[in-house]
């Protein structure tokens, strides 16, 4: 079987392998022809192409393989390093790049101004007609006939109350209404003077005084008066 071998620093060379086992054959066979020129314990032997050497000399046609070296492992670290690099980039602020230019020549800071007066515009537009919406809503709700409330009162305790209170007033109207037909349908009494005797009832004078005294007096004044004349 022939298989073709890249070596570092000695180019291709082919070799024929036995088919039972071709690459401990393929690793004899370059040790002994290179010397130790390639220390092949630091290297391995893989495909061409990302293959590894058993699917290279699997494949259909001349096998290429080619001596790989090793990499040793280093102290560690460097993932964790890359990572904290990359959280630290995504956390800083971009810079002011409002005075750069697009691929069309146009200033960002143009740009951004345009974007933020074409919100606002639609912005505004929606407010506007969403007030006007309201207004139009509410002037239906209020030409709108509203059904009358029903008030439900699941108290019976205060119902039970309320009923012995109206039933209690409509009794009292009807006993204070009848008392007063039959005070008014009763004849009118007056009050019975008590009966005295005559010579107990005391006699008032009308007049104090004399009365012969001043007819006498009005008497010799008219005479004296006629005597003078």
């Amino acid at each position: 079987m022939l298989v073709l071998l890249d070596v570092p620093g000695h180019g291709t060379r082919s070799y024929d392998v036995c088919n039972a086992r071709p690459l401990a054959d393929l690793v004899a066979q370059a040790a002994a022809r290179l010397g130790a020129t390639v220390p092949l314990s630091a290297a391995y032997i893989a495909g061409r192409n990302g293959l590894s050497a058993d699917e290279a000399l699997a494949t259909d046609g001349l096998p290429w393989l080619a001596v790989r070296g090793r990499v040793l492992g280093g102290k560690g670290g460097f993932g964790s390093t890359l990572r904290s690099q990359g959280s630290r980039t995504a956390k800083s602020k971009p810079g002011d790049v409002d005075d750069c230019r697009d691929l069309y020549g146009r200033r960002l800071r143009t740009l951004k101004e345009a974007k933020s007066i074409t919100e606002k515009v639609e912005r505004d537009g929606a407010a506007r007609e969403e007030a006007a919406e309201r207004r139009r809503k509410k002037i239906a709700d209020g030409l709108r006939e509203r059904p009358a409330k029903k008030h439900r009162f699941d108290d019976t305790e205060y119902t039970q109350t309320c009923a012995e209170i109206a039933a209690a007033t409509k009794d009292a109207t009807r006993r204070s209404l009848r008392e007063a037909r039959k005070a008014k349908s009763a004849p009118e009494k007056r009050p019975e003077l008590a009966p005295s005797s005559a010579a107990d009832t005391p006699l008032v004078p009308l007049f104090d005084g004399e009365l012969g005294s001043d007819t006498s007096d009005s008497d010799t004044s008219d005479s004296d008066g006629s005597g003078s004349k």
